[in-house]
């Protein structure tokens, strides 16, 4: 056998693989909806707060976060934080909507046994964008 038709198969079964660990590459997808028709330099530094703040702020943008079930909640909000960030928020206004599915018992007829399948998480959030106002003197 030579090289060449050695390397056609190994090349197949790499991109096979490519394309199947592809799509198991499931991280937390964004929704943004712009409420602000200004541009704002990007900010290095966004704080989280779970209700709307006491001094005053303008909203800029809605947030939508989720992920596959089983990912880390903090993954999702840390790619809400970062997108708040480019879009130049100062703060996010952080709602959690991720839903628990229960643990479960599943027959498995290969087998004849039951098999616990744990609770999962799906993790969604939903966040306001906002910018500090100046103070009122």
């Amino acid at each position: 056998m030579t090289t060449s038709s050695l390397r056609t198969p190994l090349l197949i079964a790499v991109a096979i693989t490519a394309i199947s660990l592809g799509g198991c590459a499931g991280g937390p997808q964004l929704q943004v909806k712009p409420l602000s028709a200004t541009h704002y330099t990007p900010t290095s530094l966004v704080t989280t707060l779970t209700a709307p703040p006491q001094r005053p702020y303008m909203p800029i943008a809605e947030i939508d976060g989720s992920a596959p079930a089983g990912t880390a909640p903090a993954q999702v909000v840390a790619a809400i934080t970062k997108r708040a960030a480019e879009l130049g928020a100062d703060a996010i206004i952080l709602h959690d909507e991720s839903r628990s599915t229960p643990a479960q018992m599943q027959f498995n007829p290969s087998g004849g046994l039951y098999q616990n399948t744990p609770g999962q998480v799906t993790p969604a959030f939903s966040a306001e964008a906002i910018r500090w106002l100046p103070a009122a003197k």
